[in-house]
């Protein structure tokens, strides 16, 4: 599950990145804790499902874009 952890917190690195959105920003956005993105960024827990809804909502993106794709599992 780790593995999966880092995969999704690196796909929603990269859309912040992309939408030029900081943590904060993403906090305030989302209405999600920025100690709690903090933690969930650095891979240390797994998004819930309502957590990748509200982050995709905030970053106008959509959620399948945070999953893991083929080439992530190997």
């Amino acid at each position: 599950m780790e593995h999966l952890d880092h995969v999704v917190a690196g796909k929603v690195r990269r859309a912040m990145s992309d939408a030029g959105r900081c943590l904060e920003d993403l906090a305030g956005c989302s209405g999600l804790p920025a100690s709690d993105l903090r933690s969930l960024l650095a891979a240390r827990g797994s998004f819930t499902v309502d957590e990748l809804v509200r982050i995709a909502a905030a970053l106008n993106c959509r959620v399948v874009d945070f999953l893991p794709d083929e080439g992530d599992m190997r």
